[in-house]
């Protein structure tokens, strides 16, 4: 990070906004400079800068929402796009590994270049949601280093139980089947607040349980597997001869992306001939120390073959 970026946010605060009848090219520049700088900056524990971002995010939202008054910011930034180009590796500003996170992106314009897949901004509306998920992400990883404190969404917050747990059940609808071939695949839909299942003083979101309060956590998964094959078929199976099932965690400040294994399981199938069907059942369990913001989640080798009995499948989390 140069002097100059360092510089920025200083004169955001001293200065405050530029003024909204003439932003230039230099102010989205400058703009720009901060985006990239607040991952040093907030890095070293200034909290207070991603508030500065929330400002401009402020700024442009009320802009482009009020429909009463020709808009101002907006106007000028949407003619300053128009000349220049504004991209942040896409890395920067994603929230997560799952599928509709990824699909959080295609807001913008993706391109592909020697360092990596850029997200660019073409309008003031991209721009606003560039921001918003950029804060976002900053947020996550100051709660997640521990500056900043996690409240838990859960309804059961106000009861008297104090311990972080959380049972989810399967879902009966079947997952959106991923187009890329590969290996593992996530399950991202889970029953969380009905019959059965729930949480308590964790958060969930795209399929992963948050956990809010480090310590000592037995995590725990079922997966039951169902092959069906025509009847009388003395055809032996196709495809892998082994299903998996993995326990992953996930936190915005890992390395490699993120994403860790925690514990995995592999099941060979079995095979003969005139079969009818194959069931498989898979459990994991273990203790593990888990910190502020890491995000569990599960992953299998075929979800296809995954059978839509909420009982059969489950997935928790209870702190010792």
């Amino acid at each position: 990070m140069t002097d100059q970026e360092k510089d920025c946010a200083k004169n955001l605060l001293n200065n405050g906004m530029p003024n909204t009848n003439s932003v230039s090219t230099a102010d989205l520049r400058r703009i720009k400079r901060c985006l990239y700088g607040l991952t040093v900056v907030v890095a070293a524990g200034d909290v207070i800068l991603i508030v500065v971002v929330a400002v401009l995010f402020g700024n442009l939202k009320h802009d482009i929402e009020n429909h009463t008054h020709k808009p101002k910011v907006g106007e000028q930034i949407n003619k300053i796009l128009k000349r220049e180009e504004l991209c942040l590796p896409c890395d920067q500003i994603r929230l997560g590994p799952s599928l509709e996170e990824d699909m959080m992106l295609d807001a913008f314009v993706r391109k592909h270049s020697t360092d990596g897949e850029q997200c660019c901004v073409e309008t003031p509306s991209q721009l606003l949601r560039m921001l918003e998920l950029f804060v976002e992400r900053k947020y996550r990883q100051e709660m997640a280093k521990g500056n900043i404190k996690l409240t838990s969404s859960s309804p059961a917050e106000q009861s008297d139980e104090k311990r972080p747990v959380a049972h989810l059940m399967g879902s009966v609808q079947r997952p959106e089947l991923p187009s890329v071939p590969g290996r593992q695949f996530p399950i991202s839909q889970w029953i969380y607040d009905e019959d059965l299942a729930f949480y308590n003083l964790v958060s969930y979101r795209h399929g992963r349980i948050v956990i809010l309060t480090p310590g000592l956590y037995y995590v725990y998964s079922q997966v039951s597997f169902l092959e069906m094959f025509g009847i009388g078929s003395n055809t032996a199976e196709t495809g892998s001869q082994s299903l998996s099932h993995y326990l992953y965690r996930y936190n915005i400040v890992y390395p490699n992306g993120g994403e860790e294994t925690l514990i995995q399981n592999s099941i060979t199938k079995c095979w003969g001939q005139n079969k009818n069907f194959g069931e498989y059942t898979s459990y994991l369990g273990a203790i593990f120390q888990l910190r502020q913001g890491d995000e569990l989640f599960v992953k299998v080798s075929n979800l296809s073959l995954i059978v839509r009995d909420p009982k059969q499948n489950y997935f928790g989390v209870f702190k010792l």
